[in-house]
């Protein structure tokens, strides 16, 4: 990938508020990172306000007049649908006493904005329509010029709406070109609603996101995942690759998509072995979260047993072939294989994780809580998939997690297993044993890459 400068100019030509002992280390990362108030917010500062956020998808806000709420920190961003092709965000604040314009996720009724408080109007595009008794205002002054809602720049891409607060941020494009091919042949912008879950969590946004883009605790933390491979032989068929702008992604080195398992060894086994394991496999991430498989695949898998299969050809490689034909005569997109096969998990700087798995993909979102502490965050996950030609995506709905996270029957057992240990996390980076993490080179080198991007901000004069 070609090296990108996407940030203002760095600590080496003026004087940096990054504490040294708070930049990211050579072999870990400081918990101070991740417990102190005063990184905190120097994040709300330096990093939040100009980084490029993945504020919502596209078909949350389905038609003119849909809208959004997005909070990040002490900003509150409400994302509007204004026609077929055109969002538009804006500062979620009436100009008159401050009251917020909109809370949660909606429709604008008759395509108004409308202050709740005391009534003024804006349309869509953000240009104010109405005052009560404009005249009582600025001498008699008051032009609409001066009340129209505050723009915040907005990209669309791969069906994210993507926010930017910055007067003059760096060109979205040239952000995203590291991940731009991948992300783009996997489908995801093809890919809606199947269910969304929001979370408080108490842990930092940065530990909650981490526990996603690494699989060196995979065997240890969702064992039925894993089917008894141990860490050493896991980390050794996988591969890692950080990328410029803070991304990175890793994906398994001559493993079938199914089963983890070198091709050579699964040609070792019978058809009914084969199919077996990949069942198991199947059946775990359906069981696990709803979202990388369906029961659809699960049953098409089934068939694998009876089927003939090509000299050399393993049940994974046949079932990938028999998948494509059946999404095809549905009318439905997926991503070419060859895309899949490079990309296991994704992650996109700053706080957006995606794993995809045919046409379907689960996606986590963390960031900080309105108040900004340093222990808690506000977690997304997200079902998203392709569907038949002519069918209609459920209605976008978003489920607030309540009751015990480390509990299955509060989420999907796969999370749960996650935030056993991101939960305990948090809490040892209080200890006075700890001043800093010490971090794997390759399986967690991609939470290194996401906070020396971080610094880069940070560290900006």
């Amino acid at each position: 990938m070609s090296s990108i400068t996407s940030l203002p100019k760095s600590s080496s030509q003026g004087t940096s508020r990054l504490p040294a002992e708070w930049e990211t280390g050579m072999y870990g990362i400081p918990v101070a990172r991740y417990t102190d108030r005063e990184f905190a917010k120097l994040e709300a500062e330096l990093f939040w306000p100009k980084v490029w956020q993945m504020a919502c998808r596209v078909d949350q806000i389905p038609s003119p007049g849909s809208y959004t709420v997005y909070d990040i920190i002490n900003e509150s961003i409400v994302v509007v649908r204004i026609d077929e092709h055109t969002v538009k965000a804006y500062h979620n604040v009436c100009p008159h006493r401050a009251t917020m314009l909109a809370l949660g996720s909606g429709r604008f009724q008759l395509e108004q904005i409308v202050c709740p408080f005391h009534g003024w109007k804006w349309n869509l595009q953000g240009e104010n329509t109405y005052v009560p008794e404009r005249q009582e205002f600025k001498g008699g002054c008051l032009s609409n010029e001066d009340i129209h809602l505050k723009e915040v720049h907005v990209h669309i891409w791969a069906g994210f709406v993507y926010i930017n607060m910055d007067k003059n941020p760096a060109p979205f494009e040239q952000v995203m070109e590291p991940v731009r091919d991948i992300v783009e042949g996997i489908k995801l912008g093809d890919m809606k609603f199947h269910w969304h879950i929001s979370a408080r969590v108490n842990a930092n946004w940065k530990v909650a996101q981490e526990a996603f883009i690494e699989a060196y605790h995979v065997p240890q933390t969702h064992p039925q995942l894993t089917n008894g491979t141990s860490t050493e032989v896991a980390n050794s068929i996988w591969t890692w690759e950080t990328m410029a702008n803070g991304h990175g992604l890793f994906h398994s080195a001559g493993v079938t998509s199914m089963g983890r398992l070198p091709k050579n060894l699964l040609l070792q086994m019978s058809q009914d072995e084969q199919t077996d394991a990949l069942l198991r496999s199947l059946t775990s991430l359906y069981q696990g979260h709803d979202s990388m498989v369906h029961a659809e695949e699960v049953e098409i898998a089934r068939t694998m047993r009876r089927r003939k299969l090509p000299d050399d050809v393993t049940v994974g490689q046949e079932f990938q072939k028999v998948l494509r034909e059946h999404y095809a005569a549905q009318g439905r997109p997926i991503g070419d294989f060859e895309t899949l096969a490079k990309c296991t998990d994704m992650h996109i700087f700053p706080h957006v994780t995606f794993l995809p798995s045919f046409g379907n993909a689960v996606m986590y979102r963390a960031r900080p809580t309105r108040e900004n502490d340093p222990d808690w965050c506000i977690f997304d996950m997200y079902a998203v998939r392709t569907y038949p030609k002519g069918q209609t995506p459920p209605k976008w709905e978003t489920r607030h997690a309540e009751g015990d996270l480390k509990d299955p029957k509060t989420w999907y057992l796969i999370p749960s297993q996650d935030f056993i240990s991101v939960t305990r996390q948090q809490q040892g980076m209080h200890s006075m044993a700890m001043r800093s993490t010490l971090m794997a080179e390759r399986p967690e080198s991609l939470i290194v890459n996401m906070h020396r991007e971080l610094d880069k901000y940070l560290m900006a004069t």
